[in-house]
């Protein structure tokens, strides 16, 4: 699960650097900034919390809560 993580994290900060480069890029109207950026954001959205998910997943204690452990 951590190279998951790992590779979630590299492929947020490559998602930011493109960011960055739109933002610096004077050339590219407003409007089309926005446009661009979209897809980027919603990206980097799913994956902030695809992380934190993750995260949660691996530091949480499972306890069977239906009692068939019991039954073996």
């Amino acid at each position: 699960m951590d190279r998951v993580i790992e590779s979630i994290d590299a492929y947020l900060k490559d998602l930011e650097k493109e960011m960055l480069r739109i933002v610096d890029d004077q050339s590219i109207p407003l409007a089309e900034k926005n446009r661009l950026m979209e897809p980027i954001a919603d990206t980097k959205k799913v994956l902030v919390q695809t992380k934190a998910a993750l995260h949660e997943i691996r530091n949480k204690e499972y306890v069977a809560g239906c009692g068939m452990h019991k039954m073996r």
